[in-house]
């Protein structure tokens, strides 16, 4: 019970800092000319997940929330950061179960155009499988 709470208390600080927390280390990718300006994590299941994260390797930087219900989501603003391509990876937890996916690009959309701010869809969209696009907000 004392992890599950440590468990949750981490993802909620993750939401709390949404992406703008985490290291300062220079991204390894170049600016795309796009900035993110907020996070949605969608659960496409018909049972909760919990203990979402989104994490970028290269900059350490995150986001979560701990309990998503079932064909829900859960979403957060924050200030505009540089989209530099970076590698992503999401995990979760289904039934009590770790999940992740590999790390992963995603591409900016061919209708997008530098100076323009999107959003990260983050979508839990099949048992232990996750996927990512930026949409407009």
């Amino acid at each position: 019970m004392r992890l599950r709470f440590r468990l949750t208390a981490i993802a909620l600080s993750g939401l709390l800092t949404a992406c703008a927390g985490g290291s300062q280390r220079t991204p390894a990718a170049s600016d795309s000319g796009i900035d993110i300006a907020g996070i949605i994590i969608r659960n496409s299941l018909g049972y909760p997940v919990a203990d979402v994260m989104v994490q970028v390797p290269a900059t350490g930087r995150f986001a979560g929330c701990g309990n998503i219900w079932p064909r829900t989501e859960c979403k957060t603003s924050f200030p505009a950061i540089d989209y530099r391509k970076n590698g992503l990876l999401v995990t979760w937890s289904e039934h009590g179960e770790a999940k992740a996916t590999d790390e992963f690009i995603v591409e900016t959309p061919a209708w997008s155009k530098p100076g323009d701010s999107l959003w990260l869809e983050v979508v839990i969209y099949s048992a232990g499988l996750a996927g990512a696009r930026l949409v407009q907000p």
